[in-house]
């Protein structure tokens, strides 16, 4: 569980960098084994991850991530259209956001899916489903050839502000 956090912060991180790129700031990121490029006015240096055979050969990072087809809009399309929210998180003004890592294999299935973070059984098993019923995706790239590789999902599940339940407590006053 520590190592999917790890991950999946050292994703974000690596979001932020990239966005950051630009010829007055390169992107310098370095690790035990890592690959230069030079382009003239900067020089990129960016980690490169072997296949860990203790891990079924599957990369934890890659050169270009696994992709939803037709990409992040696409994506929240999809579960905008086909998540249903449990009637009974409804009624009880329950939300949050759910995490799911699953592996994103060679041949464009998804496999091994598992909630890494839960916010209420009912959120998780209807993230499970969606997750579960999505089209064949787009596989990553490692040295320009499909790999298998984990990819974690963040979900919230966000009621309109009228439908959430608030509990009143009634301070006293002394």
């Amino acid at each position: 569980m520590k190592r999917t956090a790890l991950f999946f912060a050292l994703s974000l991180m690596a979001s932020v960098v990239v966005n950051a790129q630009s010829k007055d700031n390169p992107v310098v990121v370095i690790s035990s084994e890592s690959v230069e490029h030079d382009y003239g006015d900067r020089v990129v240096i960016y980690h490169v991850q072997k296949e860990d055979s203790g891990n079924n050969g599957i990369f934890q990072v890659v050169e270009l991530l696994p992709e939803f087809p037709g990409g992040m809009a696409e994506l929240m399309k999809y579960l905008q259209k086909n998540l249903r929210y449990p009637q009974i998180c409804k009624e009880q003004g329950v939300q949050g956001r759910v995490f799911l890592q699953f592996v994103v294999n060679t041949d464009s299935t998804i496999s091994n899916i598992e909630v890494v973070k839960s916010v209420n059984p009912h959120l998780d098993k209807e993230a499970l489903r969606v997750v579960s019923s999505m089209p064949k995706w787009v596989p990553g790239r490692q040295y320009g050839k499909p790999v298998r590789a984990r990819f974690i999902l963040p979900i919230t599940f966000r009621l309109p502000k009228d439908t959430v339940k608030v509990d009143t407590v009634s301070v006293g006053k002394k």
